[in-house]
């Protein structure tokens, strides 16, 4: 309860079922305004129950966790907002701090493992005595309680990175291995539009265009005993020219949006990125020592990078490793959940089952008159019959060099699209990466996409660093005799992001792989997620079905349905003027992001001329321009609402409870 809200179902100590709320509300990380909190989680937690075929009185015990708890007596009212769907004789409690309690639980209790020392490091833990939780271990051993091995907790409670006047600022004082990452991260420019909310994925992919800017630390000092200091950082964000010091705080100077990324910019990223990799394993190779443990479980946002947790495989003296796959604040319902039903619903004696998958969202495709959907939408449609028949159509779409979407039952946990709400394309077909990047996902040329592979095919295709990579949660060399052939995975340092697809795997990915290795011979398919960029990934029929009208999706695979794009020159664009109000419905503000979107004098030609009433190939005529081009255009404008489609239905989204009250701020 927190950023990354989310909700998850534990029955015997298995994840039944698990879902984040930004895929409900279809807000990035789940940030709706606060009125409607409440009402929203509750939505989640009902629709999480009902899936399953529960309700409230079925449920054995409850319990929340949050960043934002200060004390024993904060844990014990977490759920106090959702007052009305947990009863109160039911509710349970972690022990305070809570936080990073609940991050470690997640991943020892769902690795299988007797015994290990379990890492947390993320940018934010709980509140402690007025400082926050910054990096912490635990030894976990089955049948016992968690024991805390290290704690370092910052020594103030502030956030870094915060928008003020128009601004990101930050403390003048830093420190932590995941507030360094975040804070930079900020200044190369990478945020979740609207929000403070860093993107840190963008900066571990940046890195491998660059190259250290020294071989001094800039960020990061490695001390004795596992320590870290930080002394360094604030000032060197100065002087590297992406802050400025203003009293007691620092005012980011990040690229600014559409800029042009410099050698400076993949250089910076190089340097963070090499600095954090020999952060962690400092640390990790610690707390490892001080337990004598040779298992390792690993979780908070900080394990979500995939070159780092390649290291920690090939570098640290381990037979056991295990990461969490929602490594971030929405994993941390699981992990309460599950210290719960082995602690205090307990103790047990048994070792819990190996996660193998995250397909633990509800059902969307079963029971669904998918026909339907797509007749509503004025789509064309073929039926398959059988998941082979199925598989061969997908796999033939992608041979030919379609970029697909693959949209079946029930959705991934966590941040990764594992074949379950997917885009996928041929690995090898040379431009499919710039292609996908520009024209689907609209998001930056140097962004790269993984690999998702038949496992006991990988080590003929990869530097494995372990027999199996089933989360996405590893970075690895490509062989060199097979880079040529997969190129469009291969990212610029010869690496590539893993996902194994074994034979347990739940559903009809496995079997998409095996067709098109068997039109190809090629045993791996381009994967990434089911989104456009600023958008949560796809949670709904709906929701997949209006990414062929926002893309350049070829072809929708959802259930057994077959789902072919409309033709996108033909339809009818329309010109959308600012509409709603502020938290109206409990969204983003539709109508004061539309307000600020500067037209780009590219788009004034089309935008004059979007009246509804005639197609993308006429108002080309009219303009003596390209028609595909201009579709390219109408789409870019479409994201940013700018645009819509005449006749075209609109994804519903949920609506939340009014305020009962909106001051009037006109006058500020």
């Amino acid at each position: 309860m927190s950023h990354d809200s989310s909700v998850c179902l534990v029955e015997d100590g298995v994840i039944r079922s698990a879902l984040a709320l930004e895929r409900t509300t279809r807000v990035k990380r789940g940030t709706v305004p606060m009125h409607v909190y409440a009402a929203a989680m509750a939505d989640l937690t009902n629709e999480t129950l009902s899936s399953a075929g529960l309700t409230s009185s079925d449920i054995d015990g409850w319990i929340a966790t949050s960043t934002e708890s200060r004390d024993q007596a904060d844990e014990d009212k977490l759920l106090g907002v959702l007052g009305l769907v947990a009863p109160a004789e039911r509710s349970l409690a972690l022990p305070h701090p809570g936080h990073h309690l609940a991050h470690a639980s997640a991943a020892f209790y769902s690795s299988g493992f007797d015994e290990a020392v379990a890492l947390v490091m993320d940018s934010y833990g709980s509140r402690v005595n007025g400082g926050r939780e910054r990096e912490t271990a635990f030894t976990f051993r089955t049948g016992e309680t968690p024991e805390p091995l290290m704690r370092v907790v910052r020594d103030t409670d502030r956030i870094a990175g915060y928008r003020r006047g128009g601004e990101l600022w930050t403390p003048a004082t830093l420190s932590g291995v995941g507030e360094i990452y975040r804070v930079v991260t900020l200044a190369l420019g990478f945020r979740e539009s609207g929000t403070a909310y860093d993107d840190a994925g963008k900066t571990m992919g940046l890195a491998s265009y660059g190259k250290r800017l020294t071989s001094d630390n800039l960020f990061y000092e490695l001390a004795p005993g596992g320590e870290l200091r930080f002394d360094r950082a604030a000032d060197s964000l100065v002087e590297l020219g992406v802050a400025v010091r203003e009293g007691d705080e620092l005012r980011l100077v990040p690229r600014p949006p559409r800029a042009p990324y410099e050698q400076f910019h993949f250089d910076l990223a190089a340097q963070l990125q090499a600095e954090f990799e020999e952060a962690v394993l400092h640390v990790t190779r610690h707390v490892l020592a001080l337990s004598g443990s040779r298992s390792l479980v690993a979780c908070g946002g900080s394990f979500l990078n995939s070159t780092l947790n390649t290291r920690i495989a090939r570098e640290t003296d381990l037979d056991r490793l295990f990461i969490f796959p929602a490594a971030t604040d929405d994993g941390n319902a699981a992990g309460a959940a599950l210290y719960a039903y082995h602690n205090l619903l307990g103790p047990r004696s048994e070792v819990g089952p190996a996660m193998r998958h995250v397909y633990l969202g509800p059902s969307r495709v079963s029971g669904v008159d998918l026909q339907g959907i797509a007749d509503r939408w004025g789509l064309e449609t073929r039926k398959h019959e059988g998941t082979k028949g199925l598989a061969a159509a997908a796999a033939g779409a992608m041979a030919r060099g379609d970029i697909i979407g693959w949209f079946q039952d029930r959705c991934e946990f966590g941040p990764r699209s594992l074949g379950a709400r997917s885009i996928l394309c041929h690995p090898g077909i040379p431009g499919m990466k710039d292609r996908l990047n520009a024209r689907v996902k609209f998001r930056e040329a140097f962004r790269p996409f993984a690999g998702a592979v038949l496992a006991e095919r990988a080590d003929k295709w990869f530097d494995m660093p372990m027999p199996e990579s089933p989360f996405m949660l590893m970075v690895t060399p490509v062989l060199e005799a097979q880079r040529e052939l997969v190129s469009e995975v291969v990212h610029i340092d010869g690496t590539c992001r893993v996902q194994t697809v074994a034979e347990d795997t739940p559903g009809p990915f496995r079997a998409l792989i095996e067709a098109f290795e068997e039109q190809t011979d090629l045993p791996m398919v381009l994967n990434t997620s089911f989104n456009l960029r600023g958008m949560p990934i796809v949670e709904r029929p709906d929701e997949a079905m209006d990414c062929l009208y926002g893309s350049r999706l070829d072809r929708l695979f959802i259930g057994d349905l077959e789902v072919v794009a409309p033709d996108l020159a033909g339809l009818r664009p329309e010109a959308v003027g600012a509409v709603g109000s502020r938290g109206s419905i409990g969204l983003p503000a539709t109508g004061e992001q539309r307000a600020a979107v500067a037209v780009l004098p590219e788009w004034e030609g089309l935008l004059g001329m979007a009246d509804g009433t005639r197609s993308v190939r006429e108002i080309a005529a009219g303009l003596g321009a390209d028609a595909e081009e201009l579709v390219d255009l109408a789409l870019d404008m479409r994201r940013h609402g700018l645009l819509r489609w005449a006749g075209v239905p609109q994804v519903q989204r949920p609506v939340f409870p009014l305020p009962q009250y909106s001051p009037d701020t006109s006058a500020e």
